[in-house]
């Protein structure tokens, strides 16, 4: 169990939480509670380093705008230092969260297991009695309401909810296919006869046998191409979820699979032949497109998300050398079957933020959060500040130039205007749209109109003795499983002698009863009302 972890390292926390219980404000027994005037603590820490202020201490404009229309008063208390958000949130135990509110990034899980303790506040009746927003919200989207239930049927917990659906999808250099006189792949095989015709015809004509098929930005999505195969590879989209479910709604890992073995097998052939990139085990995550494409014009074939890799065809440095670079999307194709796209956005992230059970004035406190649900609220935290980031164009939030000049987009609304930082709202698609280009939109209309999606994981709520099976195996599983997968697929371990040691070992560090509380808590996600 989280808690009694890290009760070893920061005193005694379990005595700590005995003192929460109660310990909340009783506001919310007023049907019309006053809470203009009052003062917000807010303790803000996401992605090891954004906060709710700026430099210099002030809120950044959407929460100043937030404060503004509530006429609540709100402090940053949040350490500006990067550090681990998680762990900077566990710290605050120590101090038995004396803020009122607090968010972050992946710090779901830990505020239900703390929730149930009793150190934050069950946010089901301040929903019903004064966020008119949030209930006309999980009411619309009732799978977003499961995903935020815990484990004992409260909701301690608003989510950041990604909007979207599509997220990476398959991206192929259309200027090499056109140099090579060939066509986008409609079968596996078609497929791998461009790979190999990639890998051998010097598609970038520079006369010498450089290219690179097959690469990706990330190593696990390397693994991901078993797809291709037929075998699931991830849950969700967080590559550390491993467990997933059949088309008769059981779970299963797909790490242990025997079609995962058959993919397995594939994938070290297209290594040891070259297909897949030598060095995509060992690159700097986040490096290989910057290398591949705009520095070397090697790389070919490619899965990721849709706007980002898509705007490369509009990246002027890799222009002025590579003067055709041209990326285009791709359906998914199956050695072994139907094809299927496995990654697909999650309706709830484990981002978001709590109540304090410590909190002065919790009506006050999920009236602030309300307003994120409004419609003004929801502009702002999307598209940012009016006249400053973005202009009503026939009654629609658009963004100036200014803003759609920027590199990333996404990055300066949140440093700039505390727009899409990961506190408990609502994305809008709309906002991704206007940056993103048009081989980005087509290839998210293909996949949305034509891509067939296997059924993700969804965003579970583990029980505390669940939680504890979690904590005692899956992070010791996940280490064994990628040394060997990656052993299997640049051929350093021989997938056909060693897969049923390998099995073995996977059950024996615990695969089985990851499965059997995934199962357990699917079966309580589903039955949520």
């Amino acid at each position: 169990m989280r808690l009694r972890k890290f009760a070893a390292v920061a005193m005694t926390v379990v005595t700590m939480m005995s003192c929460f219980t109660g310990c909340g404000s009783k506001e919310t027994a007023n049907e019309t509670p006053n809470y203009e005037g009052s003062t917000l603590n807010i303790h803000f820490h996401s992605n090891n380093k954004y906060t709710l202020a700026d430099a210099d201490g002030n809120l950044l404009p959407v929460f100043q705008l937030a404060a503004d229309e509530t006429k609540i008063n709100v402090n940053s208390v949040a350490n500006p230092v990067a550090t681990n958000s998680l762990q900077e949130f566990e710290l605050q135990a120590t101090e038995q969260f004396p803020a009122d509110i607090y968010g972050g990034t992946s710090i779901r899980q830990s505020v239900n297991s703390y929730g149930v303790q009793g150190a934050f506040l069950p946010l089901d009746e301040l929903i019903e009695k004064y966020a008119p927003n949030i209930k006309k919200y999980l009411a619309e989207n009732p799978d977003v309401k499961k995903s935020l239930t815990a484990a004992d049927g409260h909701i301690y917990f608003l989510a950041y909810a990604p909007d979207g659906d599509v997220g990476r999808t398959y991206f192929m250099r259309t200027d090499w296919l056109k140099n090579l006189g060939l066509s986008m792949p409609k079968t596996f095989q078609e497929l791998e006869n461009i790979l190999y015709a990639f890998k051998n015809n010097d598609p970038n004509q520079n006369g010498q046998k450089d290219e690179v098929p097959v690469f990706n930005d990330k190593w696990q999505e390397a693994v991901r191409l078993a797809n291709l195969w037929g075998a699931r590879v991830y849950g969700s989209d967080s590559f550390s979820e491993r467990v997933v479910l059949d088309d008769k709604d059981k779970m299963y890992h797909a790490w242990t699979a025997k079609e995962f073995k058959t993919a397995l097998v594939g994938l070290n052939k297209w290594y040891k032949d070259g297909i897949i990139d030598p060095e995509v085990f060992s690159r700097k995550a986040n490096t290989a497109k910057q290398t591949l494409w705009t520095k070397s014009n090697v790389g070919g074939m490619t899965h990721d998300f849709f706007a980002s890799t898509s705007a490369y065809n509009y990246n002027q440095e890799l222009l002025s050398s590579v003067p055709n670079f041209k990326l285009e999307a791709f359906l998914p194709v199956n050695a072994n079957g139907a094809a299927f796209e496995e990654h697909q956005r999650v309706i709830a992230k484990n981002d978001g933020w709590a109540i304090s059970a410590k909190t002065s004035n919790a009506a006050a406190a999920i009236a602030y959060m309300d307003w994120f649900y409004s419609e003004e609220g929801k502009t702002a935290s999307n598209f940012g500040i009016e006249g400053k980031s973005y202009t009503m164009v026939d009654g629609k939030p658009t963004f100036t130039a200014e803003t759609l000049g920027e590199t990333n987009v996404n990055t300066y609304l949140q440093k700039t205007f505390g727009a899409q930082l990961p506190i408990g709202y609502a994305q809008n698609f709309d906002y991704e749209e206007q940056w993103t280009s048009k081989e980005g939109l087509d290839a998210f209309n293909m996949y949305k109109k034509d891509a067939k999606y296997v059924k993700a994981t969804p965003v579970l709520s583990f029980s505390e003795s669940e939680q504890e099976v979690y904590d005692t195996y899956a992070a010791n599983l996940n280490t064994y499983q990628d040394e060997m997968v990656t052993g299997f697929i640049t051929g350093k371990f021989d997938v056909n002698s060693e897969w049923d040691a390998y099995v073995q070992k996977c059950k024996d560090l615990g695969s089985e009863k990851l499965v059997e509380i995934y199962q357990s808590a699917y079966e309580r996600y589903k039955n949520v009302k």
